[in-house]
């Protein structure tokens, strides 16, 4: 911030306060804190749960009899087993269902880095707005002294006087203005980063974002957590699949006895048993039709994930490769030349050789060319943002 500008804010009472924050800081906080990434690890949590459920055999049957007839009294064990290859199925299943919401979680972590990111800079395009607002402020305010100087010396008609004033106390509004989006994108900041939003935020990193050849972008957006969880979930509705079409197969139902009869029970033998659970011809295939329908329907999310993120990969790439272009553009060649004619109309102005409309224009075209710069490293920001959503993976180290 130079010292005209800080003086500014210093004497309208909008000296920037706050502590600073690097963005490498900002992604940890978030990453701790987002309630998106709260829920996603609850949800692996309950999938591993579902995983050792689906481990478990059915539990031991134990059966007593007694009575005065025979046999006197029985001691039974039975056990349900589960059809030749369907609890391995279900495994299965369980287990690519818990690399689904695995991956699930990853994209979660990566969309909340892309949050973070679009909060850190649009904070940093607010103090940036104020900066250029506050240094608009300075220059209405010299050129509010020069059309005085040329009012009292009988250069220049009180019209101008007025203007300059009018110029002047709209740029303080504006500044004021301003500084409240500052404070309200701090707070928005704050809130994901669980700090304490009267306390305004200073972000330090302003530096671009990398321009990633696009061939590479592409690689890395093809085993994104995304479409892995999708491949994963498409797995995991063909082992549930399976697992329902062994469980239409003869469910068995082994156990043992041990039976006494005669006089007081004294003759004991033992006796075995098995049961058949068995499906009827055409009834009974709900459960197979459901599975079926949900390997359907996984398919289509796939298919539909790979084409989406294939055309938002290669247009969030030029739409960043067109902000970076931009940004350069600006700081190189139109900043510049912005900040030597609006220095040039207050010369002109003040040496009588250009009337006071031609240094409205000029001071007005210079805080607009301004923001658009502003707006054009947010705007290269926020792609690399979405860049990052699509990919799915981190693309720059900070």
């Amino acid at each position: 911030m130079s010292p005209t500008v800080a003086t500014v804010l210093l004497v309208c009472g909008l000296a920037p306060l706050g502590e600073p924050l690097t963005l490498r800081e900002a992604f940890l906080a978030a990453r701790g804190r987002a309630p998106a990434l709260a829920q996603a690890r609850a949800q692996e949590a309950v999938a591993q749960g579902d995983e050792a459920l689906a481990r478990t055999f059915a539990p031991l049957t134990l059966s007593l009899w007694g009575g005065g007839n025979d046999p006197r009294w029985a001691v039974g064990l039975t056990q349900k087993l589960p059809a030749p290859g369907a609890r391995a199925a279900r495994i299965l299943a369980a287990e690519l269902t818990t690399r689904s919401v695995t991956d699930d979680r990853r994209a979660s972590e990566a969309a909340v880095r892309a949050d973070t990111r679009r909060h850190y800079f649009s904070l940093l395009r607010a103090h940036q707005l104020v900066e250029a607002s506050a240094r608009a402020l300075s220059l209405a305010r010299e050129s509010e002294a020069a059309a005085a100087l040329l009012f009292e010396s009988g250069a220049a008609p009180e019209l101008d006087l007025i203007q300059a004033r009018i110029a002047r106390g709209a740029a303080e509004v504006q500044l004021l203005t301003l500084r409240g989006d500052l404070v309200a994108a701090s707070a928005a900041l704050a809130l994901l980063l669980g700090r304490e939003p009267s306390v305004v935020l200073a972000p330090v990193d302003a530096r671009p974002p990398p321009l990633v050849e696009l061939d590479s972008v592409l690689a890395l957006g093809a085993v994104s957590p995304a479409g892995e969880a999708r491949q994963a979930e498409v797995a995991a509705a063909e082992a549930t699949l399976r697992a329902a079409r062994r469980e239409r197969w003869p469910v068995p139902t082994v156990g043992v006895s041990v039976e006494a009869d005669g006089p007081r029970g004294r003759n004991a033998f033992l006796r075995g048993a098995l049961d058949l659970d068995l499906s009827l011809p055409g009834l009974g295939r709900g459960e197979t039709a459901r599975a079926a329908a949900a390997l359907e329907s996984a398919r289509a999310r796939q298919n539909e994930d790979q084409r989406s993120r294939r055309t938002e990969l290669v247009s969030t790439h030029a739409r960043l490769t067109a902000a970076l272009a931009g940004m350069a553009r600006y700081a190189e060649e139109i900043l510049p030349a912005v900040e030597k004619t609006e220095r040039m109309a207050l010369e002109a102005y003040l040496a009588g050789r250009s009337p006071r409309v031609a240094l409205n224009v000029a001071l007005q075209a210079a805080t607009d060319m301004r923001t658009q710069a502003i707006e054009a490293t947010f705007a290269a920001q926020s792609a690399f943002a979405d860049l990052e959503l699509a990919v799915g993976f981190p693309l720059d180290a900070p």
